[in-house]
C-alpha cells in the first residue's frame, strides 16, 4: 500500500518512484502502511503514542506524542511520511517544525490530511462553518475521541487549509511544494464552474494587498503568489478529497534520493 496520487490522468504511487531510505512514519496508526513501504525497501522507523501493533509487526517503533518533540536526531531520516495526523495535532506549528529538525537536507516530506478547500467542502463551511454538511458541528462532547492524562486524541478538529500548512512548511524550511490527491469529489467536479469566480477574486485579492503594501511592508515576489494559486486553483485542490503535499527540506545536499522525476 503505497501513497497512491492521480497525476497526468493516471495513478502512480510515490514512494515507488524513490529510491529506499531511512523513513519515520508518525504517526504509525496500525502499522499497515508501515509494513507497505517495508516492502518497497525502506528502512522504516515508526513514531506513536500507541507503538504496540508495529512492534508486533517487527517495525522498529518509538512512543512519541506527536504534539512534543520527537525522540529522534537531528538530520537521522531520509523520508517524512504523516499520514492523516495533522488535523488531530494541537501543536501544528511544534510538529512541522519537528519534522523538518529530524529530516536530512534535501529529505523528503509526504504529509497527508482532508482537504478542506475542494468546492463542496467551501459550501459546507460557507453555509455552517464546518467542512463536511454529514459530521455535525465541532464539540467537546463528540469531537474528543479519548483522553489519558495529558494526552488527548481529537478528531478533525484542527482541519488545516493550504495557505496555513504552506506557511508553517516554509518556515521550517520545506520548499518545491508539490500538491496531489488520491480520489474526487463528485460533488465538488459539479461546482466547477465556481472556480473562474474565485479565481479572478483571489488575484484581486493579491492585486489589491500588493498595491497597499508596497514602500510600507514587504511585498512577497510574484512568484510566490503565483505557486500559491497554481497549488489552489489545481484540480487537486478544487476537487479532491484529500491533499497531499510533497516537500523537501532545504539545505547544502538538497539532491532528493529519486528515481524519476514528479
Amino acid at each position: 500500500m503505497d501513497v497512491t496520487v492521480r497525476s497526468g490522468g493516471r495513478k502512480r504511487g510515490l514512494f515507488a518512484e524513490m529510491k529506499p531510505g531511512r523513513l519515520l512514519d508518525v504517526p504509525a496508526g496500525g502499522g499497515q502502511q508501515a509494513r507497505a513501504l517495508r516492502e518497497l525497501g525502506y528502512q522504516v522507523v515508526t513514531a506513536d503514542l500507541n507503538p504496540a501493533a508495529p512492534v508486533r509487526a517487527g517495525i522498529d517503533a518509538a512512543m512519541a506524542d506527536a504534539n512534543a518533540p520527537l525522540p529522534f536526531r537531528s538530520a537521522s531520516f531520509d523520508y517524512i511520511l504523516t499520514r492523516e495526523g495533522i488535523e488531530h495535532l494541537e501543536n501544528q506549528t511544534g510538529f512541522i517544525a519537528e519534522c523538518a529538525r529530524v529530516l536530512r537536507p534535501g529529505g523528503t516530506i509526504v504529509l497527508t490530511t482532508p482537504n478542506v478547500m475542494h468546492l463542496s467542502a467551501r459550501i459546507s463551511t460557507f453555509l455552517t462553518g464546518q467542512r463536511n454538511l454529514k459530521r455535525g458541528l465541532v464539540n467537546e462532547v463528540e469531537s474528543l475521541r479519548s483522553a489519558n492524562g495529558p494526552h488527548r486524541y481529537h478528531g478533525h478538529v484542527f482541519l488545516i487549509d493550504y495557505f496555513r500548512l504552506r506557511y508553517l512548511m516554509r518556515l521550517a524550511g520545506f520548499d518545491r511544494l508539490r500538491v496531489f490527491t488520491d480520489r474526487y469529489s463528485g460533488t465538488a467536479i459539479a461546482l466547477g464552474w465556481l472556480a473562474p469566480l474565485m479565481y479572478a477574486a483571489s488575484r484581486y485579492a493579491v492585486a489589491v494587498s500588493t498595491r497597499r503594501r508596497r514602500g510600507k511592508y514587504p511585498v512577497a515576489p510574484r512568484a510566490v503568489a503565483d505557486e500559491i494559486m497554481r497549488h489552489v486553483f489545481s484540480s487537486a485542490l478544487l476537487f479532491g478529497k484529500r491533499m497531499i503535499i510533497v516537500a523537501e527540506k532545504t539545505g547544502p545536499d538538497s539532491q532528493p534520493p529519486s528515481r524519476a522525476a514528479s
